[in-house]
């Protein structure tokens, strides 16, 4: 149990972070209508940054100071766009060049932690990452805002050297949004499969097909014109997409080299939260589905080339899920195990089986609550969140048998954390109140470093 001082300061810290981005007056609505310690009630997807949606949640849940700390002990910091976005051209937690990624070296973690460099103003990097995406060690693209003549727009930036360079590539002729639930049109994601094809989405959809020279807006057949895109991730040759279709979940796929979108009969229902987010994630010809609204909702998984109805893991830890993956059947999950009844923190369950099964493994992670997970290899996972002083990431290197903090971060949300290769990796970090950045790791998630993103 903390003492009166450490939850005052865990509880002001949260507060302070989550009190930089405003509530949309639907979820306030919402919120409004539910009474007092009891669960939400079916209603509007709304989608909030991760740090403005715990205080959100906050509000919905109306509890004295010693229920928040609960709270904040084991709440997710939020996932962006759409959920996971994974920054590889297969997933944010896969390798690109093989589903069997080549062994990582392992050194023994230590407890100490190691702070990431200087973060680079948004004057230095030239545009505002908010996505990034990598389709081999060299080939990766920055998705942020920039500036145009008429002011703010839709900017990316291109690498052919692993990040070392960058140059201005061309856009989608549309905004920035902050994500499918907070506005009707832009993008807050990116994804290409390789050097010609890529997505631009979140709630809309664009697409390339000659590596970002011509960009077109693509309706995808089967689902109303307006249904948002929450997450997309690209592997094997296909592109998948999960769309709100009304009060469910849905996934879309396509050929990476054409528009041939089709919809999967099988649905995820919304869940019963104020703030539900999808996650898809990629692995050769294996895929996954996880719904998070306050806890595990639901999911579907992709198996024999169809999307079926999937339990995924940590459903009955009265908590979320973040689900990461190293091969097509190599998995990790950070759970934040009782965030709605007996909190005991982030903990780690493990599936050897493409998500059969999940054992708990290890002890529990360094983190008061999750935000992403990602796998560089079956004993590597990293974990963003947030401990007692800020946003951080946390490693192991022996598949959750021991922690150590690897990287302390600016204030704001954390979005596409993954791994392209089993040493290199790249996450977003900041953005609520302050410059958002890129690290990136070329160590296996030990070390991380920002770096500068020319554009726009």
């Amino acid at each position: 149990m903390k003492n009166d001082e450490t939850l005052e300061r865990e509880v002001r810290a949260s507060l302070r972070a989550s009190a930089t981005h405003p509530i949309p007056d639907d979820l306030v609505a919402r919120i409004g209508a539910i009474p007092a310690g009891q669960p939400p009630s079916q209603g509007t997807v709304s989608r909030l940054p991760r740090y403005a949606r715990f205080a959100a949640e906050l509000a919905a849940a109306a509890v004295v100071v010693v229920a928040v700390s609960a709270l904040i002990l084991s709440r997710n910091g939020g996932n962006t766009p759409g959920g996971p976005l994974g920054p590889g051209a297969t997933s944010p937690a896969t390798p690109v060049a093989s589903t069997a990624p080549a062994a990582v070296a392992t050194p023994s973690p230590s407890p100490s932690a190691t702070p990431v460099e200087t973060v680079l103003p948004a004057a230095v990097l030239g545009l505002e990452p908010a996505s990034v995406t990598f389709v081999s060690v060299d080939a990766g693209w920055v998705l942020g805002t920039g500036t145009c003549a008429g002011g703010s727009c839709a900017a990316i930036a291109r690498t052919g050297d692993g990040g070392r360079t960058w140059s201005p590539a061309p856009a989608p002729p549309t905004t920035m949004a902050a994500g499918p639930g907070q506005a009707t049109s832009g993008v807050s994601g990116l994804r290409f499969a390789d050097t010609n094809n890529g997505w631009a989405f979140g709630p809309d959809l664009w697409a390339t097909h000659d590596g970002g020279t011509t960009w077109s807006r693509v309706t995808i057949p089967g689902v109303p014109a307006d249904s948002p895109v929450f997450a997309l991730e690209t592997a094997g040759g296909i592109v998948h997409a999960a769309v709100l279709d009304g009060g469910n979940f849905r996934v879309a796929s396509s050929p990476v080299g054409s528009d041939g979108w089709s919809v999967a009969p099988v649905r995820v229902p919304v869940g019963a939260g104020p703030v539900p987010t999808v996650q898809l994630v990629l692995s050769g010809a294996a895929g996954w589905l996880v719904e998070n609204d306050r806890t595990v909702v639901g999911g579907a998984r992709l198996a024999n080339g169809s999307w079926v109805a999937w339990t995924p893991p940590c459903a009955d830890v009265v908590g979320p899920a973040y689900l990461a993956a190293s091969s097509p059947t190599e998995l990790a999950a950070a759970c934040d195990v009782g965030l709605w009844s007996n909190p005991t923190g982030d903990h780690l369950y493990l599936s050897h089986d493409g998500g059969s099964t999940f054992a708990p493994a290890g002890t529990a992670a360094p983190l008061t609550m999750a935000a992403m997970a990602a796998t560089a290899s079956p004993s590597v996972v990293v974990v963003g969140g947030s401990d007692a002083t800020g946003s951080v990431l946390a490693a192991t290197a022996d598949a959750g048998r021991t922690w150590k903090v690897v990287a302390r971060l600016p204030a704001g949300q954390i979005s596409d954390l993954g791994f392209t290769t089993a040493t290199q990796g790249v996450v977003i970090v900041g953005g609520v109140g302050g410059s958002a950045s890129l690290l990136m790791t070329r160590d296996g998630g030990q070390t991380w470093r920002a770096v500068a993103v020319a554009g726009g």
